[in-house]
């Protein structure tokens, strides 16, 4: 017992230090806390980051957890990526943002809380496995955004077209260590933020 309890206690440490410090303690099995409102709203500035009323939310078929996260931290708008929130529920989905695209829209699936994208065509394409997992994943591509010392000059030279693609593959790689199911088997062609971010520089 005490064995398998630091097994875990070494497995919540190591992914509190991929996901940041918000994260520490939280068991691996267990839905992640939400990223904090001001964590996120302290890269995607004032006024950039969109929360629902409890009223917005309450009928939605969604575990409390899921509806909680987008009233406590909501949802952060990220230029190419997130172009404007709206919380709406309609006949398949609960609608959560429109992409860059603005027809193109992020909702979630009623009962479990899957965050998908729909296109103007009436696909859908699976992004997150819960909106908690989805609303790290906006905050861990908005962090690497706002902090990134590359990205808005990776086609200068060489070395920082490097750079910038290794620090790609680095938030990449983290966001399948939250939610494996988001990387899938890394095809950009069938798994959104693999599509997402190896087509971010070109």
């Amino acid at each position: 017992m005490a064995a398998r309890a630091a097994g875990r206690s070494v497995e919540a440490e190591r992914r509190s230090v991929l996901l940041g410090t918000t994260l520490v303690g939280v068991p691996v099995d267990d839905l992640p806390l939400p990223p904090a409102f001001e964590a996120v709203t302290a890269w995607a500035g004032t006024g950039r980051v969109v929360r629902a009323t409890e009223r917005d939310v309450a009928r939605w078929r969604l575990p409390e957890q899921q509806k909680a996260a987008l009233v406590s931290c909501g949802v952060p708008l990220i230029d190419d990526l997130v172009g404007a929130v709206s919380f709406d529920a309609e006949p398949t989905m609960y609608r959560l943002a429109n992409s860059d695209d603005p027809r193109s829209v992020y909702g979630a699936a009623p009962g479990t809380g899957e965050v998908q994208i729909f296109s103007p065509d009436g696909s859908a394409g699976f992004v997150n496995s819960t909106i908690v997992h989805w609303l790290w994943s906006l905050h861990m591509v908005g962090t690497w955004l706002t902090s990134s010392t590359v990205i808005d000059r990776w086609d200068e030279d060489g070395q920082a077209e490097e750079q910038a693609l290794a620090e790609l593959a680095d938030l990449l790689e983290r966001i399948r260590d939250l939610d494996p199911q988001a990387f899938g088997d890394g095809d950009h062609t069938t798994h959104f933020w693999p599509g997402v971010l190896d087509r971010w520089l070109y």
